[in-house]
């Protein structure tokens, strides 16, 4: 995370101030809102007085446990410690004082069900919180299943692999992948020295887990090629031989290898061959049959491919690799879309893989998953996200599916390949590996599934629900749940009770009221066991329960109960309705709609909530209810770079102040705010108050913002002042850039190599090695992007357009809003390929996919050694409506590579693109100006 800029002491100037209250817009999307949130910026002068803290740290060595075993245990200084245990709902499940004896407390949370759980322990002033999770104990079928598995890197996991390969088990997962290194092991030709590596440990203890490894042999060794991916004869050679060598070495705990990894990505593959499937066949040939020479019932894993890549995948098959292999992987990710969205073309390889004489061939996916980082999805989402991922791809005809990754690889909020995993790592505060709640959700996902086969799915009247049958006759479990993007109701044709267990495990059992019971569903898969003959989408439900689209943490949440007796169903008079912990008595009215108003606790978590109830009479439930609130802060700020000229270049600063309480105004006695550049004040004012925000308005002002620079990143922050004397800091980066109309050029255009970062992993060797210059511009029909590229040599080994980054092209990313406010993240690139230009999409707008861009069209020549770039993208084809009013992120890469043997380079504005984070928090503010 970068360092936040400061308030130094001293009067602040005069604020220049254009200010204005208004009733705030609609509220957009919940991805939308969550990015608009700003979180408090750790500036000097806001940290409470120091005082004595008892010391506190939770110490228990794991947090992941079986139902009826729960134990925390922590140590402290103080002679208690006052505890309690929130639920994923931010209600309180259970709470008490643990006493201190020789320095360690233990809270006893063993009568927790199975669930995803929240501590927070607190001894004399100091407070710590950690999150567990609990689950319902094996039966023996689970680890059976063959379906399951994840990814861990040995090694890289502070000497707690095993601990690890512990909570694999409990969650009942049967396959554990990972890399064995080649060149580890063979440090002289032909010598092999396993105990060198972390394998010859960890994958006998993984058997001893019930866990089967799947090791993946990679990837280059210094003794052959010069340390380059296997392409000449010797080296294809050796690889081949240390592949059979492994597997015949681990045999007795797994008979299992993957030859290679993402081979058709440069990103593992650096080898003289290329990345194409003609060269990735000779690895397999080199491997297939030395390995089934030496263990002639192993399992030979072919593809590891990056992405969906249909055509590769075809052409591996014409040339004959299918002959090679005795299952096919491939990896795809496609966060933060949903995984019916993201793995969409997953039907289309199993349909090709069967059309290519593959009808019964196992189909593995050994790499999907979805990071939490800042501009990644929730945990929430993830917890929601895995076990759709592995019901949608069984439902696709893929055998076995492989979770990425088992832990995060840092700690690193912004960094997404430090976010995918399924434990936080350890603290100074909390010393054990901290579950996210998708480690319950994919416990649960296997307690339901495991041994049941995927058996169809049901019509339910709409392409959002879902209904997945596993298993069959009275063992079929139904895994249900809609896409739409607000709940809705499914209603079953049932001859008997229903029982419903939800992704944390939580279990009711519902009657059926003439024949039928009403479900509530969301996004969160439902596991539906019973005599069940249909499912069908239901428009008006008999129950229902009604949340606001907002909420805050502050306020209750005002909710509403409702019976529709116009349904045709004859009701009793009296319904109860268990909703958050609490009961509510309606009484209902044949023929007629009856609506009660309720106020539910509020939750102390920002972001989606979901509020879950029955309806019954007395113990008996006869219907689910579901219903969706976004939880934002009571006050919110957001600031918003404002180009008032582009020549000569004028900039202000927009600051809106947002009170979402619905009952009660926002009372400021004023509000201070600044620009930094590093540690250095560009401008910094006061907006004198007092100053009073009705309930769910806001109030504007924009102030000048002096020695602002285009292209450059600003620390953009505020103090909130209130009555009660509080100061709060709020704060968060931008930028300002005009985008001047296509042929108007009066402003400094993008400087690479000096508004850039450059990287090259053989040394930049100057401006003639790169250097020149990119101008955005805009038509009314979309974005303009016009370079000239001063490049001693013009190189694109790619042969389609899918891969031009790995050569000489321009990748550009755009977001629909100020950089974090929205998480839409849009990437397309252009360049010669094939002596053609092109313009492609790699991450596409919501409703479009990846593939050439839609209506772009891409002018690029070369001229002595520059390459001159005008590329011109509609705005539907990055996300937009239309001609945007206000600022869009923007930032792009040039990449150079000579394809002289010399690493690739590139210089990247805005970073987003080139390390791999696809995050739109990294893209610059730019804005359209006249």
């Amino acid at each position: 995370m970068e360092q936040n800029g400061t308030i130094r002491p001293g009067p602040l100037v005069p604020a220049r101030i254009r200010g204005r209250s208004r009733r705030p817009a609609a509220w957009g999307s919940a991805a939308a809102l969550l990015g608009c949130l700003l979180v408090a910026a750790p500036l000097p002068g806001t940290a409470p007085a120091a005082h004595a803290a008892g010391t506190l740290t939770v110490t228990s060595p794991d947090l992941i446990f079986v139902k009826g075993q729960a134990k925390i245990t922590l140590s402290s200084d103080q002679a208690s410690v006052a505890w309690k245990a929130v639920d994923d709902q931010g209600l309180t499940v259970a709470s008490g004082t643990a006493p201190v004896a020789g320095g360690s407390a233990t809270v006893d949370v063993t009568k927790l069900g199975s669930g995803y759980y929240t501590l927070t322990a607190t001894a004399g002033t100091t407070t710590r919180t950690a999150n567990f999770g609990v689950l319902t104990a094996l039966t023996g079928k689970e680890q059976q299943d063959t379906r399951f598995g994840t990814g861990i890197h040995y090694g890289w996991n502070d000497g707690d692999d095993q601990k690890l390969l512990r909570s694999v088990k409990l969650m009942g997962m049967h396959g554990i992948r990972s890399d064995i290194n080649w060149g580890a092991i063979e440090k002289t030709p032909g010598t092999y020295s396993w105990s060198s590596y972390s394998t010859d440990q960890h994958i006998p203890y993984a058997k001893s887990q019930g866990l089967t490894a799947l090791p993946i042999s990679g990837y280059r060794n210094t003794n052959y090629d010069g340390n380059r991916t296997p392409a000449s004869a010797e080296a294809l050679e050796a690889y081949g031989k240390f592949t059979a060598a492994a597997v015949e070495k681990y045999q007795q705990s797994s008979k299992e290898i993957e030859i290679y990894n993402e081979y058709n990505s440069t990103g593992f593959n650096n080898g003289t061959c290329g990345i194409t499937a003609d060269c990735y066949l000779k690895l397999l040939q080199a491997s297939y049959g030395k390995v089934h020479a030496k263990v002639p019932d192993a399992v030979v894993v072919g593809g590891g491919l990056a992405g969906l890549q249909t055509d590769w995948l075809k052409r591996l098959y014409a040339i004959g690799g299918l002959k090679y292999m005795n299952a096919l992987s491939v990896h795809h990710y496609g966060y933060p879309a949903p995984p019916e969205t993201a793995l969409e073309r997953l039907p289309q390889v199993r349909a090709d893989l069967d059309a290519a004489g593959g009808k019964n061939f196992p189909l593995w996916i050994t790499e999907n998953g979805y990071p939490t980082h800042s501009d990644g999805v929730t945990p929430a989402q993830q917890a929601a996200y895995v076990p759709r991922a592995q019901i949608f791809s069984f439902a696709s005809g893929v055998n076995r599916y492989y979770w990425y990754d088992l832990t995060n690889d840092g700690t690193d909020a912004t960094n997404k390949e430090h976010n995918f995993g399924a434990f936080k790592r350890p603290t100074a505060e909390v010393k054990a590996w901290q579950p996210k709640p998708s480690v319950v959700t994919e416990g649960v996902l296997i307690r339901q599934l495991a041994g049941r086969a995927y058996a169809g799915r049901d019509d339910a009247g709409s392409a959002d629900v879902r209904s997945y049958r596993f298993g069959t006759g009275n063992d079929t479990v139904r895994a249900l749940y809609t896409t739409a993007a607000t709940p809705g109701t499914a209603e079953l044709s049932a001859s008997g009770p229903v029982t419903v267990t939800d992704q944390l495990g939580h279990e009711k059992t519902y009657l059926p009221v003439g024949g039928k019971v009403q479900l509530g569903i969301d996004g969160k898969v439902l596991y539906v066991k019973g005599a069940v003959s249909a499912v069908k989408t239901v428009g008006g439900p008999v129950f229902s329960l009604r949340l606001p689209q907002h909420s805050n943490t502050e306020e209750t949440v005002d909710a509403v109960l409702q019976v529709d007796g116009t349904k045709g169903r004859t009701l009793p008079l009296r319904y109860d309705f268990r909703v958050a912990g609490e009961k509510y008595r309606v009484t209902a009215e044949p023929g007629k709609v009856v609506r009660q108003n309720i106020q539910l606790p509020t939750s102390a978590l920002t972001g989606p909530r979901t509020v879950s109830g029955t309806v019954g009479l007395g113990p008996l439930n006869l219907a689910r209810l579901t219903s969706d609130t976004e939880v934002v802060p009571p006050t919110q700020v957001t600031f918003d770079p404002v180009v008032k000229k582009a020549a000569p270049f004028a900039a202000a600063l927009k600051v809106t102040v947002t009170n979402n309480r619905v009952r009660g105004p926002l009372e400021l006695t004023k509000l201070d705010w600044q620009v930094n550049s590093g540690d250095t004040y560009l401008d910094r004012g006061t907006v004198d108050g007092p100053i009073k925000v009705g309930a769910e308005s806001s109030a504007s002002y924009t102030v000048d913002a002096r020695n602002i620079k285009q292209w450059k990143r600003y620390w953009t922050a505020a103090y909130i002042n209130t009555p009660d004397g509080a100061r709060t800091a709020v704060g968060t980066w931008n930028g300002w850039g005009a985008v001047q109309p296509a042929g108007t050029d009066t402003t400094t255009p993008i400087d690479v190599i000096g508004d850039g970062s450059v990287k090259y992993t053989g040394g930049y060797n100057g401006a003639a090695d790169l250097s020149g210059a990119v101008r955005p511009q805009y038509t009314d029909a979309g974005l303009v992007l016009k370079g000239a590229i001063t490049d001693n040599a013009l190189a694109q080994p790619a042969t389609t357009a899918e891969n031009m980054w790995q050569g000489d092209s321009i990748q550009f990313a755009v977001t629909p809003q100020v950089p974090g406010r929205s998480k839409q993240y849009v990437e397309f690139g252009a360049s010669l390929v094939g002596g053609k230009p092109q313009v492609y999409t790699w991450r596409a707008p919501s409703g479009q996919s990846a593939g050439p861009t839609p209506g772009a069209t891409a002018q690029i020549t070369r001229d002595g050694t520059t390459t001159h770039y005008t590329v011109t993208v509609p705005w539907a084809s990055l996300g937009l409506a239309g001609k945007p009013t206000e600022s869009i992120g923007l930032g792009f890469v040039v990449n150079d590579s000579d394809n002289d043997g010399r690493a690739r380079g590139w210089s990247e504005w805005g970073a987003a693109i080139a390390n791999n984070s696809k995050s739109a928090t990294g893209l610059r503010a730019v804005q359209l100006t006249d």
